[in-house]
Parts: structure tokens; C-alpha cells; sequence
């Protein structure tokens, strides 16, 4: 029994045995189940985590794709744009180029030319010569030479031309002798050093009858003449006699200058010289405008008399335009304008004023630095280009009987200038219908001061308007016959797109004028703008 019990105990020991060794194998088969399942699992968060990625990639790539694709596609047509804009710049720069060229071509050619006889005011060196003023004028009665040693001398000339393009200069006489004797001779002379003798400047001898003639000579071969040497006080005019014993008459001494002139009939002015729209390449240059800056009121030199009147001419009030044009005076004093926009700075300058007269009133007209009377250093107007507010603003300072005569006299000079426009001052050519003291003195409804009133302040030089007349000392301007620059505007086109170049030009076609002081280096503003 006891053998038994120890085999049970044995037995039972087996069994514990292969129990434990079971275990043992289940714990060994868990173990390796751990890792496997660990491993699986890592497997799938790695597969997870790159198709994320991968997506994230996908995303970012279509993402700059797309924001490549826009931004070539917006290059693309921001390039386009940008040749487009340079085509409408080059398009509105040939029609600034073609004014240009017509501006140039009407002065260096002369398409219209205006004679004038350039009288002298200054007898005063002439020696023992009778009733030498005289000589100023022609047909109001002689100065006398009566002996070979006497000189009449005449000096201190018009200054209504100073701004055009000289063509031709003539030294004239008018004069005769008195009959019987051995006759007499006449010489005429001129210096322009301001002594005698200037060699070779003898241009005239003439042998007189008694019947007064004009004798006339050219000498515009003898120099380059400019309006600087015109108008200096060394030119000087000599008349003698040099041969025979009787007293010689002299009636006028003078010089006749060809000039260029700038009228309202011309091509530039009417638009006649080019047809627009003019197509070029992809576009077309839609307009080209040239307005004469000599036409309008110049912001510098204008009085405020002139300046009021202007704007009463287009409706302002007297009390407002009164104190306006005595703003912008007191303005310009201490900073001269140097543009027409600058005028919207002037106290008490409103919108609706600045409207109304922005298009008459310039910086850049000629200033006529000769002028002589009634007031130095004014800026002519252009009697042939100026608005009708314009031209009735110069006569508003002059005291007329009737206030309807301001009116028709501005009427008469629209519709002589739109047939014939004015060409000179003075002429005493009886032929010369197209000279401003002539049409004055033909206007009916003009009293005889009427006539001096307008024609004194009308001339720039110190010579009243007519021998025994009067001058008058008003705040106004005189007229001119030229401009001394141009506004030029033009528009282009491409596919509705419009671009606009706005410049000044000189009038001998280039981009450098004369500004308010004098100084010949200015250069035309410039403006562009799309529209």
C-alpha cells in the first residue's frame, strides 16, 4: 500500500508535470503572440501614416499647380495688358509727334505771313532837322532838311512783333524835294552799334522829285536779324541829304518787316492738316488737338482788372470776381503759377469758377518783355485765336460810351478774322486791309477817343494811336499775331482702352519756351492719363 501511495504521489507528479509543462507552452505561445500582434499593429499605423502624407503631398501639389497655373495665366495677360498700355502710349505719341511736326513746318514755312511797318518813336538825336517827330508817322506832315550837315535820326521801334519769325527786313523813306535849283539827294543809313559811321550800312541814295514817294531797300541779307536787335537802342535810322540845294521833305522813315503769323484759317488751327481716327497697327489715334496758348490771359502778368473782367465775362458775380482776381494777384506775388491747376489753390477759387475759365487763362503764352506802353512785360493776346470772353475782357477796362459797343466790336473781329484774319498793327498801304488800326478807324459806332481808346492800349509801343491823338493807360494787353506756344492733346485706342498725352510746345514745334521770367530752357508740362 505504501508502494501504491508513493506511485499515486509519483503519478500525481507527472500529471503536475505536464500541467506545468502546458503552462508553460501556453505562456510561451502567448509571448510570441504579443510581439506578432504588436508588430501587425505598427505595420498599419505605418500604412496610415503615408497615406496621409500622400494625401497632404497630393493636396499641396494641386494647390500649386492651381496657383501656378493662375498666376501664369494673370502673367499672361498682365504681359498682354502691358504691350497693350506701351501700343496706346506709342499711338498717343505719334499724334503728339504729327502735331509737331505741323507746328514746325507753319513756322519754318510761313503758310501766313503778315507785313508791318515798324515805327520809331525817338527823334531826339536828330540835328537841326524841322518838326523831326514828324517823321513817326507817315502823311501828317514833313520834317525839313535844308542843309547836307543836318541828320534826322529815328530810333526806339515797335514792339507788337517780337515773338515771330523774322522773313524779310526793308529800310524805308518817304520823302521829296522842293522844286527849282540843283535838286537834292537823300541818303539813308543805320547803324546798329549806336554810332555813325557803321561800315557798309549806306543802303539807300536816292536822287528826290517833288512829288512825295516811298523809297524802300532790303536789307535782310546785311545780318541775321532778330527782334533783339530791332528793338535795341543802338539800331538807329539816319536820313541826310548828300547832294543838290533844295530842302528835302521827309514825310516817314521806317522799317517794313515780313513776319510769320498764327491764324484761326490755318491747317493746325482747323484740323484740316490730318483726318482722325487715323488707324495704326492694332489701334487708332483717336484725336489730335493744338490750341494756341497766345489766345488766352497769362495768370502772371495780367492785371486784376483784367483777371475780374474775365470772369464777369462768364457770369461771376463783380463783388466775387473782384476779390478772386485780387487773391490770385497777391498769390502769384509770392509764388508765380506755374501751371493752370495751380489756380484751385487761390483763396475763394470755387470749382465752378475754376470751370469757367480754366480753358482762357495760360502760364505758358509769350511774354512781350518790349513792351513799351501802357504797362512793361505783358503777355500779348492773339487777336486772331482768342475767345470772345477773352477779347471782350480787354475792351471791359476801357471806358466806352455805350456798353453794347464792347460787344460789337468783339463780333466785328470774329467775322473779319474768319475771312481775313489781322496781320499787323499799323499799315500805311492802303492796300493792307487786314491791319487792326484801319478796321478800328472803320468802325462807325466808335467815337474818335473810342478809336484812340482801344487802338492805344491794342500797341505795344509808346507811339499813341495816331498824330494828335491820345493814349490810354488802362489795366488791359495788346494784341499779337502770333502764339508763342501750343496745348497739344491726343488720344488713343486699342479695343475701347483710351490713353491721353497732354503737352506743351514751343511754336517753333519743340518742347522748350519762353517762360513768365524770361528763361528760354523751360520744357512743355506732360501729362497721361488713361480714360
Amino acid at each position: 500500500m505504501k508502494n501504491f501511495g508513493n506511485g499515486h504521489r509519483a503519478n500525481r507528479a507527472v500529471l503536475n508535470d505536464r500541467a506545468a509543462s502546458g503552462r508553460l507552452e501556453n505562456l510561451h505561445r502567448a509571448g510570441r503572440a504579443v510581439p506578432d500582434d504588436l508588430a501587425a499593429s505598427g505595420r498599419l499605423d505605418s500604412r496610415g501614416y503615408i497615406l496621409v502624407v500622400t494625401f497632404l503631398f497630393l493636396v499641396i501639389l494641386t494647390i500649386m499647380v492651381g496657383t501656378l497655373s493662375f498666376m501664369a495665366v494673370h502673367e499672361t495677360r498682365d504681359m498682354g495688358a502691358q504691350i497693350e498700355d506701351t501700343q496706346m502710349l506709342y499711338l498717343s505719341e505719334a499724334g503728339v509727334e504729327r502735331a509737331m511736326r505741323e507746328i514746325k513746318d507753319d513756322y519754318t514755312t510761313s503758310t501766313q505771313t503778315g507785313e508791318a511797318e515798324i515805327r520809331g518813336e525817338d527823334t531826339s538825336d536828330s540835328s537841326s532837322v524841322g518838326n523831326d517827330n514828324r517823321i513817326r508817322y507817315e502823311e501828317d506832315g514833313n520834317a525839313t532838311i535844308n542843309n547836307n550837315s543836318d541828320e534826322a535820326r529815328l530810333q526806339t521801334f515797335d514792339a507788337n512783333y517780337t515773338n515771330t519769325r523774322i522773313v524779310t527786313v526793308l529800310l524805308g523813306v518817304r520823302a521829296s524835294r522842293a522844286s527849282g535849283g540843283t535838286g537834292a539827294t537823300i541818303e539813308v543809313s543805320y547803324t546798329t552799334n549806336g554810332a555813325f559811321p557803321e561800315a557798309g550800312n549806306t543802303v539807300l541814295t536816292q536822287a528826290l522829285t517833288t512829288t512825295l514817294t516811298n523809297y524802300e531797300v532790303n536789307i535782310t541779307a546785311d545780318r541775321v536779324w532778330t527782334w533783339d536787335t530791332i528793338m535795341s537802342s543802338n539800331l538807329i535810322l539816319r536820313a541826310r541829304r548828300t547832294a543838290g540845294n533844295r530842302n528835302i521833305n521827309l514825310d516817314y522813315l521806317y522799317l517794313k518787316v515780313t513776319y510769320g503769323i498764327d491764324t484761326n484759317t490755318e491747317p493746325w488751327f482747323t484740323g484740316s492738316y490730318q483726318a482722325y481716327p487715323l488707324s495704326l497697327g492694332k489701334g487708332t489715334i483717336q484725336s489730335v488737338s493744338i490750341i494756341a496758348e497766345q489766345g488766352k490771359v497769362h495768370l502772371n502778368t495780367a492785371s486784376q482788372a483784367f483777371l475780374r473782367y474775365l470772369m464777369q465775362e462768364y457770369g461771376i458775380a463783380s463783388g466775387t470776381a473782384d476779390d478772386v482776381a485780387s487773391n490770385i494777384v497777391d498769390y502769384r506775388d509770392s509764388n508765380p503759377f506755374d501751371s493752370v491747376e495751380e489756380l484751385q489753390q487761390v483763396t475763394g477759387m470755387t470749382n465752378a469758377i475754376y470751370t469757367a475759365i480754366k480753358d482762357d487763362v495760360t502760364v505758358y503764352s509769350y511774354i512781350n518783355t518790349y513792351a513799351q506802353g501802357p504797362e512793361e512785360a505783358r503777355a500779348p493776346v492773339n487777336i486772331n485765336t482768342a475767345s470772345r470772353q477773352v477779347l471782350e475782357a480787354i475792351f471791359d477796362p476801357l471806358t466806352f460810351n455805350n456798353s453794347s459797343d464792347i460787344t460789337d466790336l468783339a463780333d466785328a473781329i470774329i467775322a473779319q478774322r474768319n475771312t481775313a484774319p489781322f496781320t499787323c498793327f499799323y499799315s500805311s498801304n492802303s492796300a493792307v486791309t487786314t491791319d487792326f488800326y484801319d478796321f478800328v478807324r472803320a468802325q462807325s459806332y466808335l467815337s474818335n477817343s473810342e478809336d484812340d481808346r482801344v487802338l492805344g492800349n491794342a500797341d505795344a509801343s509808346l507811339l499813341v494811336p495816331r498824330q494828335g491823338g491820345s493814349d490810354e493807360d488802362a489795366e488791359t494787353t495788346e494784341f499779337s499775331y502770333d502764339s508763342g506756344a501750343f496745348k497739344v492733346e491726343s488720344l488713343s485706342d486699342i479695343a475701347g482702352r483710351r490713353f491721353r498725352i497732354k503737352t506743351i510746345l514751343g511754336h517753333t514745334g519743340n518742347k522748350t519756351f519762353t517762360n513768365f521770367d524770361g528763361d528760354t530752357s523751360s520744357i512743355g508740362y506732360r501729362q497721361e492719363n488713361y480714360e
